[in-house]
């Protein structure tokens, strides 16, 4: 990257840097949110606040902090809301940051050093802290997931996470922003560090650069998260971009684990008329969760022994998810691609007619 502000330990106030924040309504993780921002030290150069839809209480809440807002009525989706805050945004650093996160005090700073952890990166994200504030076995084990996928995934990363990110303002603009298709929070940032990656630049994950997540998740969110919003469009993005990466949710580790899964179901329901295959489930099941072993033990050292083993059958639900999205996505994929030869046949008769 070029124009790097001064080292983390000898800056004043960073007005080379601009915090996007999106809300899509007002409510109480909105208003820790800001409450964080704003004493945020050093302070961002600006603080802009973009409201996906027309809740007022959000452009309020944000110009009592002092922080530049801007209102989309018609509720765009995440992506534009966040390409409209970058729009306006001056700083040669755009930092972003959801509104169901709590920044850490030396959020910015932390955050212009983390793009000095890969020589030449153009951008970089942190990860969840592993104390999430939602309650409950189903919040506490997601977050976690989160955090633990993060911390020990690879530095040079392939994608981006607009949780908590910073990208040169330059990079974002040439790489054309947020896929705007996504109108809801999916993949939309990780779409965008394929771009940046594409383009020939590095980024960089920083783990110890840590915001606090405060969404309650329940079953039915994990079920659209996973599938609808992850598994489902990453499979169509990977087929269309022609890659699979060694890394964060896709890495070998847990390919296999979602084949174990996949496998381990798929003799238990045949063990109705084969049972001998129940053996092989049990096996497939304990070798999956065998695979998984690094991640029960944090689990356990982080909520005791009992809410690990309460969440294992929530983590291998989350890779038969993922096996049910790949097959959703590879199909959808397939569609597309039949369409797009069928269109492209047609035009080309038309062509040649005239």
């Amino acid at each position: 990257g070029t124009d790097r502000p001064p080292a983390a330990e000898t800056m004043g106030p960073l007005p080379e840097t601009s915090l996007v924040i999106t809300a899509h309504r007002h409510g109480p993780m909105l208003e820790k949110c800001l409450e964080a921002a704003a004493a945020l030290d050093p302070a961002p150069g600006e603080t802009i606040v973009v409201a996906d839809g027309n809740d007022q209480a959000v452009a309020q809440s944000a110009q009592r902090h002092g922080f530049e807002t801007i209102v989309l009525p018609n509720a765009p989706g995440v992506s534009a809301a966040r390409n409209a805050g970058a729009a306006r945004a001056k700083g040669k650093f755009l930092l972003f940051l959801d509104s169901d996160v709590v920044p850490r005090r030396d959020h910015v700073a932390k955050g212009v050093s983390a793009l000095g952890t890969i020589p030449g990166a153009v951008a970089a994200f942190g990860c969840y802290d592993d104390s999430p504030a939602a309650p409950g076995v189903v919040s506490r084990y997601r977050n976690l997931l989160h955090h633990h996928t993060h911390f020990h995934a690879n530095r040079d990363a392939q994608s981006f996470w607009a949780a908590c990110g910073i990208c040169e303002a330059g990079v974002f603009r040439e790489a054309g922003g947020f896929d705007e298709n996504y109108r809801v929070p999916s993949i939309e940032d990780i779409a965008l560090g394929y771009k940046i990656r594409r383009a020939g630049h590095r980024i960089a994950l920083a783990p110890s650069w840590q915001v606090k997540h405060l969404k309650q998740w329940t079953w039915r969110d994990l079920v659209v998260t996973d599938i609808a919003r992850r598994a489902i469009p990453w499979t169509i993005l990977l087929l269309r971009e022609g890659r699979l990466d060694n890394d964060l949710n896709i890495d070998t580790r847990s390919r296999w684990s979602a084949f174990l899964v996949a496998a381990a179901l798929a003799s238990l329901a045949v063990s109705i008329i084969q049972p001998w295959l129940l053996a092989a489930s049990a096996a497939c099941f304990t070798a999956a969760i065998f695979l998984n072993r690094r991640f029960y033990r944090f689990l356990a050292n982080r909520g005791g022994r009992s809410f690990a083993i309460r969440a294992v059958p929530l983590h291998l639900f989350y890779y038969l998810a993922s096996v049910v999205g790949f097959a959703v996505g590879w199909l959808a994929f397939g569609l597309w691609l039949r369409q797009s030869k069928s269109s492209a046949a047609a035009t080309g008769a038309v062509s040649a007619n005239n």
